[in-house]
């Protein structure tokens, strides 16, 4: 999903100006079931705006969607604020990456960034026709890829 430089900086102003920290949505990995029956994944901002991980990275209204928490991360999930940063300095890390169900999707990006664990449950719990290129639902370089771009780019997120 190559974006350009300036597509990529529009969508972190957008990011940057749509904040809300006084929001409980503010910073939390989202997540909510789309009309094709898959789970899909974001960055909560305010109580109004979503930051979609998935195919596209495009912010929208959390209203049309029946968003919900994602379970089970309270004990490893950062802070919001930190969420936010490690969700801006990932956009630029992997804005050349490619969107694929099986290899990098939505659930992939939202929970490294949210959790530092590039997984996705929902590809690892389902049969797909050929199991070992699906890594058991883990990407195998992203949190590496990761920690090595904040390392050189902002330390102080790491």
């Amino acid at each position: 999903m190559a974006i350009s430089n300036n597509e990529l900086e529009n969508k972190i102003i957008f990011i940057s100006q749509s904040l809300d920290p006084e929001s409980h949505f503010y910073g939390r990995l989202l997540n909510w079931q789309g009309v094709d029956g898959f789970w899909h994944y974001g960055i909560g901002l305010s109580d109004t705006q979503i930051f979609d991980t998935g195919r596209g990275w495009e912010p929208f209204e959390r209203y049309y969607v029946n968003t919900k928490f994602v379970l089970g991360i309270d004990e490893i999930a950062y802070t919001p604020d930190k969420t936010i940063k490690r969700l801006i300095y990932a956009l630029r890390c992997f804005k050349d990456w490619d969107y694929g169900l099986l290899g990098w999707n939505c659930e992939h990006l939202g929970r490294l960034i949210a959790t530092n664990q590039p997984i996705s449950y929902e590809v690892r719990q389902q049969i797909w026709p050929i199991p070992q290129l699906n890594n058991d639902g883990w990407h195998p370089s992203a949190e590496d890829d990761l920690r090595n771009y904040l390392l050189a780019h902002a330390p102080e997120w790491v």
